[in-house]
């Protein structure tokens, strides 16, 4: 069976209560994999007793033993960072929680490329938290492409009927739109095309136009004429089924439509959005690019409802699902 890890996230955030969330609910039902948790104990087990759930954890120190995991009983399976819960302040940005979250998606990293997993999924960090530890990120993608030399990678984002490949992520609206360029939206459809593949998405590949009506030949804006029209162009000559540049505005009712299933957005929240709309709180973030397989919740950490218990778990069911048909597609 395929072996998926998965990272706790931020502790002082709903990343140690979802977690636990899917664990239970990974029981629920016949499943093709093993999930592995890395983490805390004395954080895990808290949420554990504090939702009542029917969940025994067993700390993994022979890590060579993973391949004889016994899915029969109600286990969440540990790898261990401890962290004392005494000394977090639950619902909080602070240095300690980030130190930890960096500590368990290290190690996670780690032992996704030698091996010992087939993917890892990320439960949400703080980007503030892991500033104030050390680790001048703007969150998980950077991070991993830093550490696994990575130069060229696309944030993409799983709905049920929307998927979208960003051209680029988290910029301001000026530099977003400076980064509308020919060689980045190729760059783009690429991934897109490989999203495809993986992901088992059958439709034709849309890109989204940048101006309102798509620059109304030029009275808006001449990005589509110049950057994005060259790109598809030059993307349907390397074979890519792809379509476009599509009003933005038509777009995604066409892919509620099942028109298209995957789009090349231009920017963050012109993806996002609608995205989010159709799928909220079943969204995935998926990382193509890297050297490893990793999907990730679409939503962060959540403080204000961290430790009570109300938090919905979804997401993370989808991404640790979404890894699995990764896997079995590669």
């Amino acid at each position: 069976m395929n072996k998926i890890l998965i990272t706790m996230g931020d502790p002082a955030g709903i990343g140690p209560e979802i977690v636990v969330k899917a664990i239970n609910e990974y029981y629920k039902k016949d499943n093709n994999y093993i999930p592995v948790v890395i983490g805390s104990f004395s954080i895990l087990d808290y949420y554990i007793k504090k939702l009542n759930l029917d969940l025994k954890i067993e700390k993994l120190n022979d890590l060579n033993k993973i391949n004889e995991l016994s899915l029969n009983e109600k286990k969440l399976y540990l790898i261990e960072e401890e962290l004392d819960l005494e000394k977090l302040e639950i619902g909080k940005v602070t240095k300690l929680a980030g130190e930890y979250t960096m500590k368990y998606l290290e190690r996670g990293l780690k032992l996704v490329q030698d091996k010992y997993f087939d993917a890892m999924t990320t439960a949400p960090i703080s980007k503030d938290a892991i500033n104030l530890a050390g680790y001048k990120y703007s969150g998980h993608t950077t991070f991993l492409a830093d550490r696994t030399n990575t130069d060229e990678y696309a944030m993409v984002l799983k709905g049920n009927k929307i998927t979208v490949v960003l051209n680029t992520t988290h910029l301001s609206m000026i530099d977003a739109i400076a980064e509308v360029k020919k060689d980045s939206i190729i760059n783009k459809i690429k991934f897109a095309d490989e999203a495809k593949k993986k992901l088992g998405i059958k439709t034709k590949i849309a890109v989204a136009g940048l101006n309102p009506h798509n620059g109304e030949n030029g009275l808006f804006g001449d990005e589509e004429a110049r950057e994005i029209i060259p790109a598809i162009e030059e993307s349907k000559k390397l074979g890519i089924d792809v379509e476009g540049p599509i009003v933005p505005d038509n777009l995604f009712v066409k892919m509620l439509q099942d028109k298209y299933n995957i789009a090349v957005v231009m920017y963050h929240d012109q993806g996002l959005i609608p995205m989010k709309m159709e799928s909220f709180g079943k969204g995935v973030n998926i990382t193509l690019g890297l050297p490893i397989v990793r999907t990730s919740v679409d939503h962060g950490t959540a403080f204000d409802i961290a430790g009570k218990g109300i938090a919905d778990f979804g997401s993370l069911i989808e991404a640790i699902e979404t890894a699995e048909i990764i896997i079995e597609n590669n």
